[in-house]
């Protein structure tokens, strides 16, 4: 952690003068401990016998002096500095070029081993204040050095080196080579410091800004996760639990930390992952023993390895959502229940006056029945006509009564296998004997079975047929009744359509036709077709309308078949 700070310390800065302060400091330490060591060392080794060329110690303790003295001060003043600190940076790099370069001077001129120190100060500022900050040093020191070794060139050299293992330049070429050697060597590196420390500040800024932009997402994230009144929860490869939000913990009762860390099914075993394209509604107990009813659904949820060593991600890491329905499906039933009321209460009325002219004729026929032969209906022809008034007007009354109660109180579902032309046959029979007459062909094959309640399966053909009869009345064609296996929601279903080739129906008929007492003809209720869908859909099924104007009509009816079960 030490090492981290420490090297975090040493990265270039951002535009910020607690930073640039904080590299400041730093430089002065190492300043401090550079020159520290390179002259303890080597006066050790100059004590065991390595011959060196190094000042006497009373030059040393000074220039050590100097240096200690001079950076103490300049870090007092840099913790009382508020301004320019660029400026100050740059002139305690020009320092370290001149303490070098005496350094540099006392230990043998152009032979002395301290020369490479001179890129110590050129590095840091490049680092520190980047380009123009490692050029100034770089001229600096290449200056420094060059008086140095021109001090030379003249003779100017300390007294000690007589005493030393210090040879006097003879070859002033290789002097020359040697400035402009360290000269170049000397600029390159400031031109790759600066050039490293811009590279540096710019993925600096990358990365802080995309650290910027993931905290921001992490934190949208969190409350997202936490404030959505969905359930969420995410399972691992195992189906171990491994984040559950605060709404499952309501809707449950489980609190995160009792399920984080658990498998699925040991804490919320109704749930089963089945590859279901459609939401599941389950019957599920919460700790505590309370059923409710719960919607859910998932899917797969691409995440890396936990194991920063594992290659593969996770591949069957899952996402559940989860609401508890209980009061929808409370609120639904009494909307079901109102609605039906009213449509009750608009039947009621409808049947109040449908009931008119029926009563009006059977009471006016009794009435002529009752005048005992001082009226018109003295002759067996005129009672006749008379007794079938009042026979087939009960008969519509009869017919409208049972419409009622079969919309108003439907009977429960009671399903079983059975042959689909047979009951189809059936329904025409029944067609046929009531007086309907109408070309109805059957293309069913004689082996399809069906499942479902037989008597109100025959109740909706015998909707379908009467009213695909009554639209090719005046022989404007026949109706067909066909009969296939389909499939419909990913489920095996069973297909009855029944084709008419009347003139079609419009938009507006079409879109209204299953609505109770909707009807487009005078003696109808408008009940038929709405009996016929509300038994359908009691059945878990479906109907489809294929009809333009003038080109007939086509009514599916899809009744799901059983799953299969292992």
């Amino acid at each position: 952690m030490t090492v981290c700070r420490f090297l975090h310390s040493l990265s270039p800065v951002a535009d910020s003068d607690d930073q640039l302060r904080r590299h400041i400091l730093w430089l002065l330490l190492i300043r401090v401990i550079l020159f520290t060591l390179l002259i303890g060392i080597t006066a050790l080794l100059q004590s065991m016998g390595l011959a060196v060329i190094l000042p006497p110690p009373v030059i040393i303790l000074a220039l050590l002096s100097v240096i200690y003295i001079y950076s103490i001060g300049s870090a007092a003043i840099l913790q009382k500095k508020q301004g320019h600190l660029r400026r100050f940076g740059l002139l305690q790099l020009l320092s370290d070029t001149v303490f070098t370069a005496m350094l540099v001077y006392g230990t043998g001129c152009s032979q002395s081993i301290f020369t490479p120190v001179f890129i110590f100060p050129i590095v840091a500022g490049g680092l520190i204040l980047y380009r123009i900050g490692g050029l100034i040093p770089a001229a600096a020191a290449t200056i420094l050095y060059g008086l140095v070794l021109l001090a030379e060139f003249f003779g100017l050299v300390p007294a000690f080196f007589h005493h030393s293992p210090y040879v006097p330049v003879v070859n002033h070429l290789r002097t020359t080579n040697l400035f402009a050697v360290y000269g170049l060597t000397f600029f390159v590196i400031a031109l790759i410091s600066g050039m490293l420390a811009q590279r540096l500040r710019t993925t600096e800024e990358a990365l802080q800004r995309t650290a910027l932009e993931f905290d921001r997402l992490s934190l949208l994230y969190k409350q997202i996760f936490d404030d959505i009144t969905t359930g969420i929860i995410t399972i691992d490869d195992h189906n171990r639990i491994t984040s559950f939000n605060r709404a499952a913990a309501r809707i449950t009762g489980y609190p995160p930390g009792e399920v984080v860390g658990r498998r699925l099914q040991s804490c919320l075993p109704e749930i089963v992952l089945e590859e279901k394209q459609h939401r599941q509604v389950i019957d599920l107990e919460k700790k505590g023993g309370k059923m409710i009813r719960v919607g859910y659904s998932f899917s797969r949820l691409n995440m890396p390895a936990e194991d920063p060593a594992d290659q593969e991600p996770c591949s069957n890491c899952k996402v559940i959502t989860l609401q508890d329905i209980s009061k929808i499906e409370k609120m639904e039933q009494k909307l079901r229940e109102r609605e039906k009321m009213a449509a009750i209460g608009e039947l009621s009325a409808s049947i109040a006056h449908d009931f008119r002219n029926p009563l009006a004729a059977i009471s006016g026929s009794a009435q002529v029945l009752a005048l005992d032969g001082s009226g018109p209906a003295d002759s067996a022809g005129t009672r006749q006509t008379l007794t079938e008034i009042i026979l087939r007007e009960s008969d519509r009354m009869a017919k409208i009564i049972n419409n009622f109660l079969q919309f108003a109180r439907p009977a429960p579902v009671q399903n079983e296998w059975f042959n689909l032309r047979r009951l189809v046959m059936e329904a025409i029979t029944s067609l046929q004997q009531g007086g309907t007459e109408c070309a109805i062909e059957v293309e069913i094959s004689e082996t399809m079975d069906c499942w479902g309640d037989r008597q109100q399966v025959q109740t909706v053909v015998m909707h379908l047929l009467t009213n695909a009869c009554q639209a090719v009345e005046g022989g404007q064609g026949g109706v067909t009744v066909r009969g296939a296996e389909d499939r419909w929601q990913e489920r095996n279903v069973s297909r009855i359509d029944v084709v008419d080739q009347g003139p079609g129906l419009g938009p507006e008929v079409k879109k209204r036709m299953f609505e109770p007492f909707f009807t487009t003809r005078e003696s109808g209720t408008g009940l038929g077709l709405a009996i016929v869908r509300q038994i359908v859909e009691h059945h878990g099924g479906t109907i489809r309308v294929d009809s333009e104007p003038g080109h007939g009509c086509v009514i599916s009816i899809l009744l799901p078949l059983p799953q299969p079960t292992d």
